[in-house]
């Protein structure tokens, strides 16, 4: 595997951060406790998922939606 240089890894953040603000994605950064992340990787390996970004995203819009009834 060639190692990418640091102006090729720049620009495909930078594609990759377009490619989301293009489809409505926003970008949120938090604080959470190390037995959180902890459950959430427990979680992301169990599903299969790629990243902690879905269940993070599952788990607000469940809160969302059951503060509403």
């Amino acid at each position: 595997m060639t190692k990418r240089t640091p102006e090729e890894i720049r620009k495909n953040v930078a594609a990759h951060r377009a490619r989301q603000a293009a489809a409505g994605r926003v970008a949120v950064n938090t604080y959470l406790s190390a037995e959180t992340v902890q459950q959430l990787d427990r979680m992301k390996d169990e599903r299969g998922a790629s990243s902690r970004a879905p269940l993070i995203e599952e788990a607000v819009r469940f809160y969302i939606e059951n503060m509403r009834a």
